[in-house]
C-alpha cells in the first residue's frame, strides 16, 4: 500500500513540475485572460525547479518517516 502511495506522490509532483514550467511559457496576455495574477505567477514560476521537484519528493518521505516513529 505504501507503494502505491509512493508512486501517486512521485507522479502528482512530477505534473506540478511539469504544469508549472508550461505555466512560465505562457504569454501575458493570455494569463491575463486566465485571470492569473501576476505575484502568483511569479511563485508559481519560482517552484518551477528542480530543486522544489527534490523537496516535494522527499516530504513524503519525511512524513512517512514522522508517522512510524509515532507508532
Amino acid at each position: 500500500m505504501i507503494i502505491i502511495a509512493l508512486l501517486q506522490h512521485i507522479s502528482v509532483c512530477f505534473q506540478r513540475y511539469h504544469s508549472r514550467k508550461k505555466l512560465a511559457s505562457l504569454s501575458h496576455e493570455l494569463r491575463k485572460d486566465m485571470g492569473i495574477m501576476q505575484d502568483s505567477f511569479e511563485v508559481e514560476v519560482a517552484k518551477g525547479n528542480v530543486f522544489i521537484l527534490i523537496k516535494e519528493l522527499s516530504a513524503m518521505l519525511k512524513n512517512e518517516s514522522k508517522k512510524a516513529r509515532k507508532a
